[in-house]
Order: structure tokens, then C-alpha cells, then sequence
């Protein structure tokens, strides 16, 4: 036999070894459920849905992953209730919306859409996911009853759209400062819609009813949180996505990537 006959047969009995032991290491990583590639979050909601809510999630995020895989996006309006993102929003009976308000449903949805489409044009993502923070003009405007149909036909035509059947989402409950009021059934029903779809499988919910502010004088706070528990309520919105990215199985195929 050859010496260099036997120095490939020598590779090819080493082979296996080599695999075995790239094995052991890999696997490990795998294991905890963590991903490998680029991660896309999608921030959208109403007015406590903030800059500073943006800053301190992209900050975490980023440290979990690496800046070149954390993708961080955010489309917010003030003031607006979730028929903004819903073109197919249908009120509660005898509600009264007037058919010119109407004609605004949805109108938040496109520039929605838009931004996170421009955020994955080039790139492919591992895990998509919808952080929510909205709820308080639903509450206020006695619209509750729609709640829960409502988001589930956003998160329903964001799926749909950005062809990510897999798009999970976390909502944050809005805060408790309603409580004393005589006149809160709204708010209460809106509180218990956002944890009873934050807690369908895949996706979750976050408390922030301490991030609200609050003193002696105004012990339950106000509606809109504090530049500190706005920062906060970023930090928790990305500790709970970073935890549902864990759980979820290693994807394979059908990455999010732009079509061009």
C-alpha cells in the first residue's frame, strides 16, 4: 500500500470522529432552543408604544444577538383605537361609530406593513415577531367587545402578508389606572382580552401595571407611563420575546426573505 493510499485511508477512519466531536459541540447551542440567524421585531401601537419603549428593546435584543442579527422596527399613532389596523374592524351593536369614522379603518395598517417590509427586503429571518402595545382608546371609547376579534384579524393579516404563518407576538396588558373608576368595565374587559390571547400557545403577555408611575397623591398612576417605565416596558417586552424565541423549534425552510 501507498503512503498516500494509507494516509486517506487514515481521513477516512478519522471522519466520523470529526463529526462526532463538531456534534458535541454544536448540539448543545441548539439545544436551549435558541436561534443562529437574524431575528425581525415588528413595534406598533399607540402612544405608550415610545422611542424610549424602542430604544430599550432594541439595546436588549441586540445584546442577545448581536446587532447584525437584531432587526428592530417601530410604527406607532397616538390617539388611535385598533380599528386604525383593522380594515375589516366591525364595532359592537349600537356603538354608534358613524360611516365617515368608518372610512379610517385600517389606514395604520399600510404603513405598518410598509415598514417591515422595507426591513426585510435583502435579508432572510429566523423568527418574525409583533410586540403591541394599544388598547387604551378601546378601553376609553367603550369598544371593548371587538378586542380580542380585532387583533386576532391584525395578527391574522401580518401572517398573511409577510407569508410568516409562524409570526409570534406579545402584547403588553394596558396599565391599571382606570381601576378606581366607577365607569372602568371597559378597561377591565380590554386588561383580561390582552392576557387571555397572550396566553394562546406561541405567544405571550406582560404586566406593566408598576410602570405607570404613582405616588401618595395619585396612587393608581396615570395612563401614559414615564420616561423610566417606558424604558422598562421596552426591557420587558424584549425579555419575554427573547424567551418565546427560545421555545420555539429550529426553523428549516420558508425563512422570511425580500422577493427581490
Amino acid at each position: 500500500m501507498s503512503d498516500k493510499q494509507r494516509k486517506n485511508d487514515q481521513l477516512a477512519h478519522l471522519l466520523p470522529i470529526g463529526f462526532a466531536l463538531a456534534l458535541i459541540f454544536i448540539v448543545p447551542v441548539c439545544a436551549g432552543g435558541e436561534k443562529t440567524g437574524k431575528h425581525l421585531f415588528i413595534l406598533s401601537g399607540q402612544s405608550n408604544m415610545t422611542g424610549a419603549v424602542k430604544a430599550a428593546f432594541t439595546a436588549h435584543v441586540e445584546e442577545q444577538y448581536g446587532k447584525e442579527n437584531s432587526v428592530v422596527v417601530m410604527r406607532m399613532k397616538s390617539g388611535r383605537g385598533i380599528r386604525f389596523w383593522v380594515a375589516d374592524y366591525d364595532q359592537p351593536a349600537d356603538r354608534g361609530l358613524t360611516e365617515k369614522k368608518m372610512t379610517s379603518n385600517g389606514m395604520e395598517y399600510k404603513p405598518l406593513l410598509e415598514t417591515a417590509l422595507a426591513a426585510i427586503k435583502g435579508q432572510s429571518f429566523d423568527t418574525v415577531g409583533f410586540i403591541w402595545m394599544q388598547g387604551e382608546s378601546d378601553a376609553n371609547n367603550r369598544l371593548s367587545e371587538v378586542y380580542e376579534e380585532s387583533f386576532l384579524k391584525l395578527a391574522g393579516q401580518l401572517r398573511k402578508d409577510l407569508e410568516r404563518e409562524d409570526l409570534y407576538y406579545v402584547i403588553g396588558r394596558i396599565n391599571d389606572y382606570a381601576r378606581s373608576r366607577p365607569d372602568n368595565v371597559h378597561w377591565k374587559r380590554v386588561r383580561e382580552t390582552q392576557v387571555k390571547l397572550g396566553k394562546t400557545p406561541g405567544n405571550a403577555w406582560i404586566d406593566a401595571d408598576d410602570l405607570n408611575g404613582g405616588d401618595a397623591n395619585n396612587p393608581d398612576g396615570d395612563i401614559h407611563f414615564p420616561k423610566d417605565g417606558a424604558a422598562k416596558l421596552g426591557q420587558r417586552f424584549a425579555k419575554k420575546a427573547v424567551e418565546l424565541i427560545r421555545k420555539r423549534p429550529a426553523r428549516t425552510a420558508n425563512k422570511t426573505k425580500s422577493k427581490e
